[in-house]
């Protein structure tokens, strides 16, 4: 007897073996997102992980970018000694993204360099 049949078993047959859906019935099945205002103050219940209340966003970030991000991680929990929260390079990713948001009007261009211009940023190869 499979672990699957045992455990169905054990929950008096609440448990169902996984079937297959149609594509077509699949793709009919609204998937609804939350929607969260620009200036909501984040609340997660003391119980819930934090992280849980994100959602996820993948992003492709210049090796140099990575290496920076990586290494001021590390110092900046090196320096809480325990303290606070334990910091990750998504805490810092959102804490840029929170940065840009606040100097959105100030954004104009129609290229990354122009872009990063506007706000003041002026890379090494620039």
């Amino acid at each position: 007897m499979s672990a699957r049949k045992n455990l169905s078993a054990m929950l008096g047959g609440a448990v169902q073996q996984a079937g297959t859906i149609d594509v077509q019935t699949a793709q009919e099945i609204p998937v609804a997102r939350p929607q969260v205002a620009a200036a909501a103050p984040l609340r997660t219940s003391s119980r819930a992980a934090k992280w849980l209340s994100f959602e996820r966003k993948e992003t492709r970030q210049r090796p140099d970018q990575i290496e920076w991000i990586e290494a001021k991680r590390k110092d900046l929990n090196a320096m809480r000694g325990g303290e606070g929260e334990r910091l990750t390079d998504n805490t810092l990713i959102r804490v840029a993204l929170d940065l840009l948001m606040q100097r959105g009007d100030d954004l104009t261009g129609t290229t990354e360099d122009e872009l990063r211009r506007s706000l003041g940023i002026a890379l090494a190869s620039d």
